[in-house]
């Protein structure tokens, strides 16, 4: 996986996943870690689509918080990409290209992870989430704009 295809805030936030996951001790890096780091390195874009589709995004992250601590923990070694995540990593450079971005935007791991099958995206969709309204507020807030560089957001 090339990391130069994400903006500087998408990797920004696989970094803070991995953060969280040594700091679990969890060595998988599962979609919920990934969830984490969005929420955490992308706060005012997810406060304004959890806004937009009325989610509670404070709720969101005690929901966040409770799947990572029922994670398994092991001692030692380093943290690795589950396939759910690197699913999630594939589906996002999908999205960024199926939106005209030549980056990886929070926004597109966002919609990734929400449409990758995991205990992330059950939160994500629990919330209340549709694809549609994830989509329409993502739309709104770009304005159009695509992401044409790594610090387009």
């Amino acid at each position: 996986m090339n990391f130069n295809n994400f903006t500087i805030k998408s990797q920004e936030a696989i970094q803070k996943s991995i953060e969280i996951a040594r700091a679990s001790g969890n060595q998988a890096i599962e979609p919920v870690h990934l969830l984490k780091g969005v929420m955490t390195e992308g706060e005012s874009l997810i406060n304004f689509i959890f806004s937009k589709v009325g989610a509670n995004a404070a709720a969101l992250m005690r929901q966040v918080d409770d799947r990572i601590a029922a994670e398994p923990k092991v001692s030692g070694g380093e943290p690795y990409l589950s396939r759910t995540s690197n699913d999630v990593l594939q589906k996002a450079l999908d999205i960024a290209k199926k939106q005209g971005d030549e980056y990886v935007t929070l926004e597109a791991l966002l919609m990734a992870i929400f449409t990758v099958n995991s205990p992330a995206a059950t939160i994500l969709k629990d919330a209340g989430l549709s694809q549609r309204e994830m989509e329409a507020a993502v739309a709104e807030l770009r304005k159009g704009k695509k992401a044409t560089d790594q610090s387009a957001e």
